[in-house]
């Protein structure tokens, strides 16, 4: 999605010290780094942890330590204040008023009628108010993806494009998700996130701040996609989106490659995640792009044949019209190297 370019992403180095929440690459990593995993390492501070052990309590030591200081934190904490259960139940009611059709004249259970735009409104919103307006426009595009029946479109959202405030709403955002998992489960919020501009990167904030949702979110996504990911606006978004989130947890992009192949669907994905892909030894005789094509195309599995053979036949259609990057190197190497 090109319009998170110039945003920054979370690195797989980041990734992999959330993953295993190692304290020490922690307090390695730069200002703007440590700021997209706020939301976890402030939940982490604050809540009551389940590891009772004195090595987690030394390194909750070292967290808050790495915490303070940090102005963005009082912020966060404020968020966590809230009383969620309220919200909850507002949110429901809100649901529920707009199953039945409501909702047409502006009334709603979250927020009241905006005196200013939604970009304003959140500027000068206490925390409880900045929930409830990030909580209310997260609905409203999850309820349309349900209504689309897969058919893609692109909601256009201030509080998603304002890029003053884009750190401020993913902290909503992630704290929204982790403290509502049964009102927003992640894989749903991350379905939602494609429909928005900077989507990619609320998605990958999102996971980073979740990390054990990594393989669970990817397999949601792939699952909803599309068999033939290149014809359509929406398969492209998709398959950028997953993309970017196995940049950051690169140890998992051949994982998620196999589930491509396994749903059938997004196989400009999986070219994209193999020629992402690079091998320990750099010289070896096959190239790992042409082993993955032809494992697909010479296997024993019929139904990944012709779905993959598709795809090459898409892509050599279009190549003289709209060439896009997986399918002109596909046939390149095809036509080279697989009679």
């Amino acid at each position: 999605m090109a319009d998170s370019a110039g945003l920054q992403f979370v690195s797989s180095f980041a990734f992999e010290a959330m993953q295993k929440v190692d304290v020490v690459r922690l307090a390695a990593l730069s200002d703007p780094e440590l700021r997209l995993l706020l939301p976890c390492l402030v939940r982490m501070a604050l809540c009551a942890p389940a590891d009772q052990s004195h090595t987690w309590a030394q390194d909750k030591k070292l967290i808050l330590r790495l915490l303070s200081g940090v102005e963005a934190v009082n912020s966060i904490v404020a968020l966590l204040s809230v009383d969620f259960h309220a919200l909850e139940q507002d949110a429901r009611k809100e649901q529920q008023f707009r199953n039945k059709g409501g909702g047409s004249n502006g009334e709603s259970f979250l927020v009241s009628q905006l005196q200013h735009g939604l970009t304003l409104e959140f500027e000068h919103s206490d925390p409880l108010r900045r929930l409830r307006l990030t909580l209310s426009e997260l609905l409203v595009i999850m309820n349309k993806v349900t209504d689309s029946n897969g058919e893609f479109f692109l909601k256009s959202s201030e509080l998603f494009e304002s890029p003053v405030y884009l750190e401020e709403v993913a902290d909503v955002l992630c704290i929204l998700q982790a403290e509502l998992p049964f009102l927003l489960p992640i894989v749903d919020v991350a379905e939602a996130l494609l429909h928005v501009r900077n989507g990619d990167w609320f998605m990958c904030l999102l996971v980073a701040n979740v990390p054990d949702s990594f393989n669970e979110v990817c397999r949601g996504l792939i699952k909803n996609g599309e068999r033939q990911d290149e014809e359509s606006v929406g398969g492209r978004h998709r398959t950028e989106a997953l993309r970017q989130l196995c940049l950051m947890n690169p140890s998992q992009a051949l994982n998620i490659r196999a589930m491509v192949v396994e749903e059938c669907h997004l196989p400009g994905l999986g070219v994209a995640l193999t020629l992402d892909y690079k091998p320990d030894a750099p010289d070896e005789a096959v190239s790992p792009l042409v082993s993955y094509v032809s494992g697909l195309l010479l296997g024993t599995n019929s139904k990944v044949r012709t779905w993959f053979s598709m795809f090459i036949r898409n892509g050599q259609q279009v190549r003289r019209k709209c060439v896009t990057c997986t399918t002109f190197c596909l046939n390149n190497i095809l036509s080279k190297n697989i009679t």
